[in-house]
């Protein structure tokens, strides 16, 4: 939607015209052309409504003249298809599932902006694909009467079959079996219409038709109304009729030209120089196994692999060799594949084969075992020996493909993943068409988890007035293929965007409490664990947690799961129930980033963790913000009234420990004391202030 030129009529309801102002500068940035026109009364709506049409409304939900109720209300008594977002002031759970009862698409806090942009992005895709379906069904309907039309007349008998039974025929049909009137052949099943003895090998045909639709035709004894019997060969399709979804029969008695039509289309459909097929009948074949996937339940996987050194054997060979090589790597890839595989030869370097393997990852053993194939291989170009390897790119034939053209292109866009060749790249939509940034870090952080490029690393908390402790804070550091480490404030928001911060967090628990088993620590240790907001929506988190505890036979006073406050705000009833879960095992819990606001301190009561984190930006400006200290001051005098245990992280210099003394922190952390290490090996005896 962002790359279009048709600009996007957006109707603002906000009293605030710098907020409108930002609103629109939101998706300004992203590309969109906005023509907005903002309106706070409500006879100002009435005309907007009867105006024009729009694409997107903006409703404030501080906006008093006009609740979001009655901006409902009014689009729907106007008829219009107009997708509405409920900007708030914060993000309430409450606000939203009242915002989706009443008919609006979302409920989006305005501080943030970037998921403004995300939804109003995904609500006009969504109204661009209604007004594409709304068209293409009046489209349909008009076809469907042009073809109803031309069925009625047309010479070939043509009948369409709705669970065996017929329920249509046209007059060539009736005629050619020997009926005088279509309404006999009403509801009268198919099979009385074919030869007893063709009855076990049409079964056959029609569950191997359900699976390959390409395999659409028959030859059989047809029977007569007189019961005689002659030779007929049925073509199959998938049909609707009357908006029901049926099978279309063509029948045909003269096989020699059934047979040479069928020859005909075997040839147009294979690659002159290989032999294997083309890419415009694979595509064909393609869309046809997309439109049925869903219906029949086969499940396969697209791999569009290419020739590394193709470019190189050119310059070398010129097109005699290349032509060699196409050869050659036909008759290897029908050695090297199943009978139901299909293959096809893409341009000259590259080529696409469908494979029926159930998961992505059965998929992904297929296509590196070809991999490890080629490469022992010994392929011969004019009496020299020339190894080949390739990169291959993998995409799901699934309910998301809309067709071929585009599964072509994600596989493709996978393979040019693999950008030092000889490896395989399975399609993620996050990677392959998201934010390049933002592809480029979960692409990292793919490969790192593959690769166990990933380990931990641990920084002590340092008491400042309160008993001595070892506690360490455990952090996660992501390794690069050239070495560079990414920290975890760079990680976490974009693996919470791509599904896999809850994948990280586990693997963090499991390595953190392994690593505290194999300490060898005269101290007894105290880790703290950050919970990303995926795993406080993951109903089996604290299961996995006491799973792992049994397994390394800890003891649960040595753990403390971490929470950030904005996240604990979010998702405030599942993490009361973690903390529940989390006190009768005698786990702690922190709550992270708090700040010196109602809301963080209310946070507090509610929670009553063992230990608070002030936020470390506040820490940062202690020795340029008086305003800082006070903030820091305030969030641990709550703290301590509550006997709930204050940190402040981030000290990084002797400023920031000396502003601290007086207020009566109990721990402190930072880089002023000690940074990241791999071991438990602080001394926290000699730590002394």
């Amino acid at each position: 939607m962002a790359s279009d030129i048709t600009p996007i009529h957006l109707l603002m309801l906000e009293s605030s015209s710098n907020d409108a102002e930002t609103l629109i500068t939101t998706l300004r940035n992203r590309g969109y052309a906005v023509r907005a026109t903002q309106v706070i009364k409500e006879d100002d709506l009435q005309t907007a409504l009867e105006k024009q049409s729009w694409d997107l409304c903006f409703c404030r939900s501080s906006l008093q003249s006009l609740p979001a109720s009655k901006v409902a209300d009014l689009v729907n008594e106007h008829g219009r298809d107009i997708p509405i977002i409920l900007i708030t002031d914060k993000e309430d759970e409450a606000t939203l599932i009242n915002a989706l009862q009443i008919g609006l698409k979302d409920a989006v806090s305005f501080e943030s902006q970037e998921r403004v942009y995300l939804v109003a992005k995904r609500e006009l895709e969504n109204l661009q694909q209604r007004k594409a379906r709304k068209k293409a069904e009046s489209q349909l309907r008009e076809t469907e009467k042009r073809c109803n039309l031309l069925l009625d007349s047309s010479q070939d008998a043509i009948a369409y079959i709705h669970d065996g039974m017929h329920i249509y025929a046209n007059q060539s049909y009736v005629e050619l079996f020997g009926f005088e009137d279509p309404d006999e052949l009403l509801c009268m099943p198919v099979m009385d219409m074919i030869s007893s003895d063709s009855h076990e090998g049409f079964k056959g045909f029609l569950r191997q038709y359900a699976k390959k639709p390409s395999n659409n035709q028959f030859a059989c004894e047809g029977v007569k109304a007189d019961m005689s019997e002659f030779e007929v060969i049925l073509t199959l399709s998938n049909a609707s009729y009357d908006n029901e979804e049926c099978t279309q029969v063509l029948i045909r008695t003269t096989s020699d030209s059934a047979e040479l039509e069928a020859r005909v289309k075997e040839l147009s459909a294979q690659d002159v120089m290989t032999g294997l097929y083309n890419q415009n009948y694979f595509q064909e074949q393609l869309d046809e196994i997309i439109s049925t996937s869903a219906e029949s339940g086969q499940r396969s996987h697209l791999l569009f692999v290419a020739v590394d050194q193709f470019d190189e054997i050119s310059r070398s060979y010129g097109i005699a060799g290349t032509d060699d090589l196409a050869r050659d790597l036909s008759d290897w890839f029908r050695e090297q594949s199943e009978d139901n595989t299909m293959i096809a030869r893409f341009g000259n370097s590259s080529y696409m084969l469908l494979v029926e393997e159930e998961s992505p990852d059965s998929a992904k053993s297929f296509a590196e075992n070809l991999c490890v194939s080629v490469r022992d291989h010994l392929f011969e170009l004019e009496g020299k020996t020339q190894r080949l390897t390739f990169s291959i790119g993998i995409c799901p034939v699934g309910d998301q493909s809309n067709n071929a053209k585009e599964l072509i292109s994600n596989a493709h866009a996978s393979c040019l993943r693999v950008k030092e060749g000889d490896g395989v790249k399975v399609f993620n939509r996050m990677i392959d068409q998201g934010d390049s940034k933002n592809g480029e870090m979960i692409e990292k952080l793919h490969e790192a988890i593959e690769s166990g490029k990933m380990h931990l690393m641990f920084q002590p908390i340092v008491k400042l007035h309160s008993e001595t402790r070892a506690l360490y804070q455990t952090l996660l550091r992501v390794q690069t293929e050239t070495g560079e480490e990414v920290s975890p404030n760079e990680i976490f928001p974009i693996a919470q965007v791509a599904g896999l911060a809850a994948k990280l967090d586990r693997w963090v628990i499991m390595k953190a409490l392994k690593t505290l088993k194999e300490s060898n620590s005269q101290q007894k240790p105290t880790i703290f664990i950050y919970l990303s907001g995926s795993s406080l929506t993951d109903d089996t988190l604290m299961k996995y947690i006491q799973d792992v505890i049994k397994a390394v036979k800890l003891p649960t006073s040595s753990i403390v799961f971490q929470v950030n406050a904005n996240d604990a705000m979010t998702y405030l009833k599942r993490v009361i129930t973690l903390n529940n879960a989390l006190k009768k095992a005698r786990i702690g819990l922190a709550i992270t980033h708090v700040a010196n606001t109602d809301d963080h301190i209310s946070l507090l009561d509610q929670l009553l963790p063992t230990f608070v984190f002030a936020d470390g930006d506040i820490t940062l400006n202690l020795g340029k913000e008086p305003e800082a200290v006070e903030s820091i001051t305030k969030i641990c005098n709550e703290a301590h009234q509550r006997d709930i245990h204050s940190i402040v992280p981030m000290v990084e210099d002797a400023g920031s420990l000396a502003a601290l003394w007086p207020v009566g922190v109990h721990y402190i952390q930072g880089f002023y004391l000690q940074g990241p290490t791999n071991e438990l090996d602080y001394d926290f005896e000699a730590s002394e202030f």
